[in-house]
Parts: C-alpha cells; sequence; structure tokens
C-alpha cells in the first residue's frame, strides 16, 4: 500500500530560509548600509527572496 501524502521536504525548509535570509540581507544593506550595490545585484536578490518564498510556500503547503 502506497501512501499518497506528500512527504514535507528538510532541504525545501533549510534552502527557502537561506534564500530568503541572504536575499533580505542584499536589499537591507543597499537601503541602510553605505555600501553602493549594482542594479544587477539588487534585482538578482528579489528574485533570491521570490525563489525563498517559493521553498518556503512548497514546504509548508506539502
Amino acid at each position: 500500500m502506497e501512501n499518497k501524502t506528500p512527504q514535507k521536504s528538510i532541504f525545501s525548509l533549510i534552502s527557502g530560509l537561506i534564500f530568503l535570509g541572504l536575499g533580505s540581507y542584499i536589499v537591507y544593506r543597499y537601503f541602510f548600509g553605505n555600501e553602493v550595490i549594482s542594479t544587477l545585484r539588487l534585482a538578482l536578490s528579489i528574485v533570491i527572496i521570490g525563489f525563498g518564498a517559493y521553498r518556503l510556500y512548497n514546504y509548508f503547503s506539502a
């Protein structure tokens, strides 16, 4: 008999938290730090935040 319920992957949780934290840190440095961050890096950090949120959504919706 097969188990039909989807399995929660701990990798999705950890990678989601890492991507969300890293992207948020880069955006935080852009707005509150004295560092100059290129537009490309800022755009990539927003994409990283979105990917991290997607991974967390997949983990919690399973």
